[in-house]
């Protein structure tokens, strides 16, 4: 990882140049930025596109302090819509560097073709279109981009997308103590340099899996320091953001992933014991909270009600007629929240869905949501014939979406990452891969 470091030590010094004219560069950053990708583009540094990608994603998930004047970072706000259109036109000008082409993008064709319609067919067009196409250039060129890098740079490709995000991480740990204002909750809880601490969750199950993911392909060979370090920054953030859904998740992907070494129909048994065992489950996990006395920990008086989501869930569910079967398009759950939000404040929740399922519904009908769970069955099952951890991928998020709706959309800093992993297991890239290809001889 320190070579990593190293080695992009001037691409490293180019983004703390950007976040600097940013914050405090006034406009200068509108003209900047896009002069920045230029200059990667037009020299083929697609891994710096990448990454500037990610970065950008993350510090447009900031929220600005309860007492801060103003948004220091909404320049990544304003900028991120950049990102896939300038990712496109690499892939476009680029084309044939990327064969053969990763088939990832096919198997949410159908469900494109629906959101597209549910967004014209929306009470506000302009808004659900441009989120549609933004949404399929993501599905598009991500997948592009890591089979790309995965064979131009190989281990190095890997070892340096997990040394910048855990060096994002470390950046939020380091901001805890430093810039606790800017770090932390007012309540105390740790958000690191994300806008909450379930933002923050969010990332660390990825980037967990992620890890897990890499290691099981063997793209990267970690040293046991490393290995040391990528634990402890994923373990220490975890406890301070305090984030159930994200420690459950992650429990759940590493335990199903563990009994998959021992059996796959073993783990697909445990699976089906779960979902019909639900209640006693939670009821047990209940009980042992209470048993070591982490009550104040988890938030236990709120954890059955799920932090409010339970009123939200209530809410969609009573709106689903509304748009049935086509939805009002990407962007009508958002309004719809936001149109009702002195209602929903009085009973008690803040926010957006927070379901990925039910955003699904009510943004693209129940067309939608069978289009997309479908192609993601589908892209699981064909990916099982390589590795079964895809097994495990799909039941941690399965669960984790469940209380999110990060899925349902596309410039954030988490679905990036989810198409990552999800490339890998479904293109079945693999550390083979860097080993030259042997010539017969006589030949």
């Amino acid at each position: 990882m320190v070579a990593a470091y190293k080695l992009h030590f001037h691409f490293i010094l180019s983004l703390v140049v950007l976040y600097v004219v940013g914050v405090w560069g006034g406009p200068i950053i509108y003209a900047l930025l896009p002069i920045a990708l230029l200059l990667f583009g037009t020299k083929n540094r697609f891994f710096e596109l990448f990454i500037l990608t990610i970065w950008m994603l993350i510090l447009s998930d900031y929220v600005p302090v309860a007492n801060a004047t103003h948004d220091d970072l909404q320049f990544a706000k304003d900028l991120k819509p950049l990102m896939p259109l300038f990712l496109v036109g690499m892939l476009l000008r680029s084309r044939n560097s990327y064969r053969p082409l990763p088939q990832v993008f096919l198997y949410f064709v159908p469900f494109f073709v629906i959101a597209l319609l549910s967004s014209s067919l929306g009470p506000n067009p302009a808004k659900g279109i441009q989120k549609t196409i933004s949404f399929i250039l993501m599905y598009l060129c991500v997948p592009f981009f890591v089979v790309y890098l995965h064979k131009q740079y190989k281990e190095m490709f890997w070892k340096s997308l997990l040394t910048f995000v855990i060096g994002m991480l470390m950046i939020g740990i380091v901001l805890k103590f430093a810039a606790p204002d800017i770090g932390n909750l007012s309540t105390g809880r740790f958000k690191g340099v994300f806008g909450n601490p379930n933002g923050l969750g969010l990332f660390l199950n990825l980037i967990f899996v992620l890890w897990i993911v890499i290691s099981e392909f063997k793209l990267a060979t970690f040293t046991r320091k490393e290995n040391n370090l990528i634990f402890i920054v994923l373990l220490l953030s975890l406890i301070w953001c305090g984030s159930r859904n994200a420690m459950t998740s992650m429990i759940l992907f590493y335990v199903v992933h563990k009994i998959i070494k021992v059996n796959w129909f073993l783990a697909l048994v445990a699976v089906a014991a779960l979902l019909i065992l639900n209640d006693p489950f939670f009821e047990l996990l209940i009980d042992i909270i209470e048993f070591f006395g982490l009550e104040e920990f988890f938030r236990i008086e709120s954890i059955e009600e799920g932090s409010g989501r339970k009123i939200a869930w209530v809410f969609g569910w009573s709106q689903i007629d509304t748009y049935y079967f086509i939805g009002g398009g990407f962007g009508y759950t958002e309004d719809l929240y936001a149109a009702n939000y002195k209602h929903l404040s009085s009973l008690g929740h803040e926010g957006n869905a927070h379901n990925s399922y039910l955003t699904f519904w009510l943004n693209n009908g129940i067309l939608g949501v069978i289009a997309y769970f479908g192609g993601l069955l589908t892209l699981v099952l064909r990916s099982m014939r390589h590795n079964y951890i895809v097994l495990a991928f799909l039941v941690g998020l399965s669960f984790n979406i469940m209380y999110e709706s990060w899925l349902v959309a596309s410039l954030n800093p988490f679905t990036i990452i989810y198409l990552t992993i999800l490339t890998i297991l479904a293109t079945n890239l693999h550390g083979k891969d860097f080993l030259p290809t042997e010539v017969a001889i006589g030949k």
